[in-house]
């Protein structure tokens, strides 16, 4: 859920998007201890930590990170204020040059297209899938996002919450395409999601409903496939009282079936007073024999928050 204070600076960016240049500016990297009370600790559940970073820069078009991909050191993250933001890291440098620009294609109607929260890709062909809340559509963009090629606004995600819509998108080895509701509700506290045959810019009105149940009081914000085939889902929570948690879970989509409740199981767990905030992106990539996951947080542009990557090896069972 958006703060009132990253609502506003949205619509500030919004304002002025179509005259921001693109920009290459410094992102700075601070490693930081995950657990402040054991610094040293390494083990997570399921999962191992292999670092922890705080991201900033004076490009004041940084924040907001709602999903993103990496691949052999390249970041290219996407904001739910419809920036691209790219950069290298290697896990060790304070500094690396940090590059930002507008997503193509959003100011194509009434009211663009700002919200980008999810987003997918094709591993043969590179091309994207971007995922946007408010006017709950789908677009197809080149491999660099550098180039929108199509758009659809599928029905089954018309009723779908304007600020809790299209949330995490993952692309099936087997073509299909799953995209998962933040809060749209279902049966016995689940979250509506969708079943795309194909390209869902193509098959868009060709859709099943299946629900996931994420854990109690936590909404899905991005999703992710693992190399066995099943699909990785980072799980968040909020509130005023107990602050920011994180859950991460697994489900098998060889369980999915129209109308069906998917089990999933719970791998992780982060939550105060680790050193997290607003988990909500998620990328899964193959190095050396082991699956390595990165989660960064959405900082909502509030200077209250914070953006921090996290980076995981998942541990074999």
């Amino acid at each position: 859920m958006r703060l009132l204070f990253g609502l506003a600076l949205i619509l500030l960016v919004s304002a002025s998007a179509a005259r921001a240049p693109d920009s290459d500016s410094t992102l700075r990297i601070e490693p930081i201890a995950l657990d402040r009370d054991n610094p040293d600790r390494r083990d997570f559940d399921q999962l191992e930590l292999l670092g922890a970073w705080r991201l900033s820069s004076a490009n004041g078009f940084f924040g907001g990170i709602s999903s993103m991909r990496v691949r052999d050191g390249h970041v290219m993250a996407l904001s739910d204020a419809a920036y691209v933001l790219e950069f290298q890291f290697d896990g060790r440098q304070r500094e690396t040059a940090l590059k930002v620009r507008q997503l193509p294609g959003i100011y194509t109607s009434r009211q663009p297209d700002l919200d980008s929260e999810s987003m997918t890709s094709d591993p043969v062909t590179g091309k994207m899938w971007v995922g946007f809340e408010y006017s709950n559509t789908i677009r197809r963009y080149s491999a660099d996002l550098g180039a929108k090629e199509a758009w659809v606004a599928p029905p089954a995600m018309k009723k779908w919450p304007e600020n809790q819509g299209p949330e995490a998108f993952v692309h099936l080895p087997d073509g299909r395409f799953l995209l998962f509701s933040e809060a749209s509700p279902g049966p016995d506290a689940s979250n509506e999601a969708l079943i795309f045959p194909g390209d869902p810019t193509r098959t868009g009105k060709n859709t099943d409903l299946f629900y996931y149940k994420p854990p109690p009081r936590f909404s899905p914000t991005d999703a992710a496939l693992l190399p066995d085939g099943r699909v990785l889902i980072v799980n968040r929570h909020f509130s005023i009282i107990d602050g920011v948690a994180a859950i991460l879970t697994v489900i098998d989509p060889r369980q999915i079936r129209k109308g069906r409740i998917v089990p999933s199981r719970t791998i992780a767990t982060l939550r105060p007073p680790l050193h997290i905030d607003n988990m909500e992106a998620l990328s899964v990539e193959q190095k050396d024999g082991r699956t390595i996951l990165w989660i960064a947080s959405d900082d909502n542009f509030n200077p209250l928050q914070q953006t921090i990557l996290l980076k995981f090896a998942l541990k074999e069972r």
